[in-house]
C-alpha cells in the first residue's frame, strides 16, 4: 500500500452540485459499473479492470453519489464512465469547477501476470467474435501466448475485433498508463494491492469514514485450470516481465 499526502475529508458537495439519483445503490444498472465518486466523503475510486475492484465498490456504494456508466451511455453532461482514468476525471472535475486535488483518490493493482490471464479469460470466453475460437481448452494457452505478444502497457493495442475495447484496452494498461498524468506522475493518493487487500483496505475505509465490513474481501481467484502460470511459456513470462517492469519493481511482484 502506498500513501499520498493527507487530505481533509468534507461532508458537503461542491457548490452547484445537485444529487440526482445517479448513484442510487439500489439500481442494479449502477451496481455493474466500477467507478465511484463521493462528494460527501470526498473520495474517488478508480477501477482498473481485473484488479478485484468489485468487492471494494460494493462497500462504497452506499457512500457514493456518482457511479460510472458504461461507455456508450456517457454524455457531455455526464462524462464519468466505468473505467475512467484519473487524468480524464481531473479534466472533468475542472470543467465543473470541482477541486480534484481536494478528493482522496485511490485505485487497486494486481500482479500483471495474473491480471492479464484474467483479462484474456474474460474476453475469450464472453466476448465471442474473431477470438471466440480461444474458448476451446485445447487452444486457450496457445491463444493467450499469441495475444500477449500484442500487448502495449500504454493501451494502444491488445483489442480483439468485436470485443469491449474499453475494458480490454484499459485492462492492458500499466499502473502509470492507467493512473498517471501526461508526464507519468501518479494522480492517485493511495494504491491497494489486490494481494494485500485484507490488510491494506481497512485503513482506507477508516479514513473515508466507511464502516469496516464483518469480513474483508478475499483476493480474486481465477477459474482457470492450472492457475495463471500454466498460460505462460518462458518467452511470454519474460515478455510480460519486460513490458510491466516498472509495476513489478514498484509493487514487488514476482512470477
Amino acid at each position: 500500500m502506498t500513501r499520498g499526502a493527507q487530505r481533509t475529508l468534507c461532508t458537503s458537495p461542491p457548490p452547484g452540485y445537485h444529487f440526482s439519483g445517479l448513484g442510487n445503490p439500489q439500481d442494479s444498472h449502477h451496481l455493474s459499473t466500477p467507478m465511484r465518486i463521493s462528494h460527501r466523503h470526498r473520495f474517488v475510486f478508480f477501477a482498473s479492470p481485473k484488479t478485484g475492484s468489485r468487492s471494494v465498490r460494493k462497500l462504497l456504494d452506499p457512500y457514493a453519489e456518482i457511479h460510472g456508466r458504461a461507455g456508450h451511455e456517457v454524455t457531455a453532461d455526464f462524462p464519468f464512465y466505468n473505467h475512467m482514468r484519473p487524468v480524464e476525471a481531473r479534466d472533468a472535475f475542472k470543467d465543473r469547477g470541482w477541486d480534484f486535488d481536494g478528493y482522496f483518490k485511490f485505485v487497486m493493482v494486481r500482479s500483471p501476470w495474473s491480471r492479464l490471464v484474467s483479462l484474456y479469460e474474460m474476453f475469450a470466453f464472453r466476448e465471442g467474435g474473431q477470438w471466440s475460437r480461444l474458448r476451446r481448452r485445447s487452444t486457450r494457452h496457445r491463444g493467450f501466448r499469441a495475444w500477449v505478444r500484442t500487448l502495449d502497457p500504454e493501451g494502444r493495442r491488445a483489442v480483439p475485433p468485436g470485443s469491449d475495447t474499453s475494458v480490454i484496452r484499459y485492462g492492458a494498461f500499466s499502473y502509470i498508463g492507467f493512473a498517471g498524468d501526461e508526464d507519468g506522475r501518479p494522480l492517485v493518493d493511495e494504491v491497494i494491492k489486490l494481494e494485500e487487500i485484507k490488510s491494506a483496505l481497512p485503513p482506507v475505509l477508516e479514513r473515508l469514514g466507511v464502516p469496516l465490513p464483518p469480513r474483508m474481501p478475499r483476493t480474486g481467484r481465477g477459474r482457470y485450470r492450472g492457475g495463471h502460470r500454466a498460460y505462460y511459456d518462458d518467452e511470454t513470462r519474460e515478455l510480460v516481465g519486460t513490458l510491466y517492469a516498472e509495476d513489478i519493481e514498484r509493487f514487488g511482484y514476482e512470477f
